[in-house]
């Protein structure tokens, strides 16, 4: 078994020590893998940067040559300057013809066209060969196109390269190598001496050349002569390889110490097991001596035992040998046979917790002939336990001498009896000792301490003698002690009783426990056994949940519905019966979250939830609303000036948070109440829809009228008609001509929106389309509209008026919501749209709400060829600024200023200055509402260009206006 044994170690060894080895060289392949990925990633990144850097330059060159030409070549330099400034690892960019002639400042290449018919393009970017740069160091060519027949000439330096991968973990004897895809050495790391080798070409591996993104084998380096595990990764799209190569060597450094390691443990394994053999034959020999000698007594051993009842021994004169009877060998789980035997087999079969006691003293007793003593236990082979009881001492013999001799007897069963009574007394215990839970008993009558387990120890602070000096109420607050001895009066002996108490720690915290209690009797008194369950994280969460269900975590204000709930508990009451409510609605406060931080915005909701929770306790009560929305409530209704006095000023108090003072802006609404029927939950809602009213209309304060609930219910259902009216296509549109004032001619077409009934009369367009921008309905609508111009162009150019453009009025909700741009040039695409065939007219409103994105969107606009002309201008409060710099056509001139105006001055001036003024920014005019010929000739004389109105023509459908263009003509 040691031979086979040892075989079967030597062949594990040598398994082992083969796949740690075999693991070794491919966790080198995986990492030399991950680390030419990651590089190749990096790689891949910057040359993406750079790609983008020259893209920029193309696409502002296109930008200057369509809206700067004669300033475009300087430009064009400033914007090269900017990225090679900016793009440290460039050496220069030069724009290029086909030939390779600088066109710009720097140097150009003559060998441009080779290396660009040949050279390998992703994208836009190609890759061309290395150029000593003349100092020793070397360049890639990069080119990038920049029109039909030139191209933007870049040179990267070779280090920057490099850079990317200094710092990686290849060990010792490893490197990193960047290569193009014909085996070329851009870069190498580590560098030093070596970098003589860039531009020499090595052999690349054909499933590299073939396409393959990544391949690992392993390889001796042509360059240094060493054995690698090499990686190759060419996944960064353009067509350049990083080569990681990490040193086999190195990788198997500890594997070879491995190797001796296992050679060490299999020679030792040889050795033990040749000692072991050796000392097995000697036990052996000593055996048989042994059962030759136990043979000889057997008779006498025997017939002792059977008079006593008992076993017997003596001790051989070696002292290393017992002559036991049969009994004696049954009774230690041995053949039952007189025998001599090794004194060494029967403490074997001792217990070992009893083994070396025994051993000690029989030692002890033999040593000195004084009598022997001892009870131990015997394990059999089958597991069972004798307990048995020997005695001993110094006999004499035949031959005059003396022997150590002595009896066993098994007292097994004394024991077994013994051991149940311990057995079931330490299970009582233990239930006490050992519960996890606090476990105590007190005496009914004194209260005192009787017992403690160790939970109750750890859990309160106090030692067991501390306990046994203490009364039930120590461990309770003072002022519940008088709560204590009356539940111990009303309490019978034997009464369980459960229930959450508060105690306290020998430290002065409280905790609160679940009591489980039981009527016993200790030590012949009457008693009190408690289990106290610690459920202070429980109470303690069932309070938070109980808070967190009627109050806001940000601002630690009631909910609505706690306020509510206790607002009507109070009018039951009879303690209030006519209360005001004030709903607080604050306005811009979610930009301030996106603007400076959510940590900022959370700070101010609770200063002003702070600033509201102080006038609620002043008045009343007050609560936070979802969202930044509070209510306050006046029990007392006439204190309502006083609320409002105290709100008021509140909202007027800027903010002081981090970055300086933050004022607040707010809308409230007032409603007073309750009617018969009402609950605090309605009056609540009355508030809040005036100060939604008061939010529409910009005003402070608002209060509420029974009309606003009447006129919210019509929005409603006029949303939801609209969203019908959406599905069931009931908007159609009219176009009212616009013609130019000096010949008549119609230059475009407005489109207005008309939603017809089924008894077909129309809503007019100033109640449905402020609803629909309210609920968002006017983007699908919007859309729609700008749909059905486009194909209003098709059909009026089928008809022979490609000229006839089709104005689209498009509302500030729309612009900033829905990108129209992009609409729009999907629509021109789709439907084969020239430039100038759709005009957009906006509000003086779009410049209000978000001026910067307004002017994007319009630029966007204009680079699509749509004209954009403000409608009803001067009527809002835009400024001159905005005028000057935004991308405009033309502004309309408000029908109010156009009405009889050639009969009033005051019109009259106006008009004069808005085409005067229009005139000098460089737009064009266009009058609304011209409905009477002297308005007309009065515009025509004063140089208004175009003109719109009943007595130039009625909106009508399509089918109308182009049937009346076609007549005209």
């Amino acid at each position: 078994m040691g031979i086979g044994l040892g075989l079967l170690l030597m062949g594990g060894l040598a398994v082992l020590l083969w796949h740690d080895r075999q693991a070794r060289i491919d966790a080198a392949h995986r990492q030399s893998l991950a680390v030419a990925t990651g590089v190749d990633r990096l790689l891949h990144y910057g040359l993406r940067n750079l790609e983008r850097a020259l893209s920029g330059i193309a696409a502002d060159a296109a930008t200057w040559a369509a809206q700067a030409p004669e300033q475009r070549d300087l430009l064009l330099e400033e914007s090269i300057k900017g990225v090679a400034e900016r793009q440290q690892e460039l050496h220069s960019i030069v724009l290029v013809d086909a030939q390779g002639r600088a066109l710009s400042t720097g140097e150009g290449d003559p060998q441009l066209p080779q290396w660009l018919s040949r050279g390998s393009q992703r994208g836009g970017l190609v890759v061309g060969p290395l150029q000593a740069d003349g100092e020793g160091g070397w360049w890639v060519r990069l080119a990038m196109p920049y029109d039909g027949s030139r191209w933007l000439l870049t040179r990267l330096r070779t280090g920057e390269l490099a850079g990317m991968m200094r710092d990686l973990d290849i060990g010792r004897d490893g490197n990193v190598v960047m290569l193009d895809r014909d085996g070329v050495l851009l870069a190498r790391v580590p560098d030093g001496a070596e970098q003589s080798f860039v531009g020499r070409r090595l052999p690349m591996p054909d499933a590299i050349l073939g396409g393959a993104e990544a391949l690992t084998r392993r390889s001796i380096s042509p360059l240094d002569g060493l054995d690698r595990a090499r990686a190759f990764s060419a996944g960064s799209g353009y067509p350049l390889v990083v080569s990681v190569g990490l040193g086999i060597g190195e990788a198997l450094g500890t594997w070879y110490r491995l190797a001796l390691v296992s050679l060490v443990v299999s020679l030792l394994y040889w050795a033990g097991l040749a000692f072991l053999v050796h000392r097995l034959a000697a036990a052996e020999r000593s055996h048989a001596a042994l059962v030759d000698e136990l043979g000889a007594q057997a008779d006498w051993l025997d017939q002792a035992q059977r008079a006593a009842n008992t076993g017997v021994w003596r001790m051989e004169p070696d002292g290393e040998h017992v002559r036991v009877s049969a009994h004696t060998a049954a009774m230690f789980g041995l053949e039952p046979v007189d025998a001599v035997w090794p004194s060494a087999r029967f403490f074997a079969r001792m217990h070992p917790d009893d083994r070396e006691r025994v051993q000690r003293e029989f030692a002890q007793a033999y040593a000195s002939g004084q009598p022997y003593v001892a009870e131990y236990r015997v394990v059999l082979e089958d597991g069972r336990v004798r307990w048995v009881s020997a005695r001993g001492g110094v006999a004499g013999d035949a031959r005059g001498g003396g022997r150590f001799a002595g009896t066993v007897v098994d007292v097994t069963d004394l024991h077994e009896a013994r051991a149940r009574i311990e057995r079931a007394e330490a299970q009582f215990r233990a239930l006490f000792e050992r519960n996890p839970l606090p476990f105590f008993v007190f005496d009914a009558q004194t209260l005192r301490f009787l017992a403690v387990n160790r939970a109750a120890v750890s859990a309160y602070g106090y030692s067991v003698e501390e306990f046994l000096a203490m009364t039930i109420l120590d461990i309770r607050p003072a002022e519940a002690a008088g709560a204590v001895l009356e539940s111990m009066r009303r309490r019978s002996g034997t009464e369980d009783v459960d229930g959450v108490w508060t105690h306290r720690r020998r430290d002065g915290s409280l905790l609160d426990v679940r009591v489980f209690s039981s009527g016993i009797e200790f030590s012949g008194r009457p008693a009190r056994l408690v289990l106290a369950e610690d459920v202070s994280d429980r109470v303690a969460y069932e309070r938070d949940l109980a808070w967190r269900a009627t109050h806001d975590p940000t601002t630690g204000l009631p909910t609505l519905a706690a306020l509510t709930q206790r607002l009507d508990a109070l009018v039951k009451e009879g303690r209030s019966t006519r209360y005001v409510v004030a709903y607080v609605r604050l306005r811009e406060l979610e930009r301030l979250a996106p603007t400076l931080g959510q940590r900022i915005g959370d700070a101010m909701l609770r200063e002003v939830a702070g600033r509201i929770e102080m006038i609620g306790e002043t008045f009343g009560l007050a609560c936070h609303w979802p969202g930044q929305s509070f209510v306050v409530v006046a029990l007392d209704a006439s204190r309502r000036a006083q609320l409002l006095s105290e709100l008021e000023q509140a909202i007027e108090t800027p903010v002081e948070l981090e970055g300086g003072a933050h004022p607040i802006e707010a809308s409230i609404g007032i409603a007073e109440g309750p009617e018969p029927g009402e609950g605090a939950e309605q009056v609540a809602g009355h508030a809040a829809l005036a100060a939604l009213q008061a939010w529409q209309e910009q005003v402070p304060v608002m209060a509420y009228d029974r009309i606003m609930a009447v006129q919210a219910g019509e929005r409603l259902v006029l949303a939801r008609r609209i969203r019908e009216a959406l599905d069931r296509q009931e908007f159609e549109l009219h176009y009212q001509p616009i013609r130019r004032i000096s010949d008549g001619r119609i230059v475009a077409l407005e489109a207005l929106l008309r939603w017809r009934q089924r008894d077909g009369g129309f809503v007019p367009p100033d109640v449905f389309i402020p609803l629909a921008e309210a609920s968002g309905l006017i983007v699908p609508i919007g859309r729609w509209t700008l749909e059905q111009a486009a194909q209003a162009h098709g059909r009026v150019a089928a008809h022979g008026h490609h000229d006839v453009a089709i104005a689209v009025n498009v509302s500030a909700v729309q612009l900033l919501a829905d990108n129209v741009p992009e609409v729009i040039r999907d629509l021109q695409r789709e439907h084969r749209l020239p430039r100038g065939a759709l005009h957009v007219e906006l509000t003086e409103s779009v410049l209000l709400r978000q001026p910067q994105v307004a002017r994007m969107r319009m630029l966007e606009l204009r680079v699509a060829g749509v004209g954009i002309a403000i409608d009803d201008f001067g009527t809002g409060f835009s400024s001159m600024t905005y005028l000057r710099n935004l991308p405009l056509d033309s502004i309309k001139i408000d029908r109010g200023f156009v009405h009889q105006v050639h009969a009033d001055e005051r019109n009259a001036s106006i008009c004069r200055a808005l085409i005067a003024l229009a005139h000098g920014l460089g737009l064009g005019t266009v009058a609304e509402g011209v409905e009477t010929a002297e308005e007309l000739d009065w515009l025509r004389r004063n140089g208004c260009d175009q003109a719109q109105g009943y007595h130039l023509g009625r909106p009508a459908p399509l089918d109308k206006v182009i049937e009346s263009i076609v007549e005209a003509a």
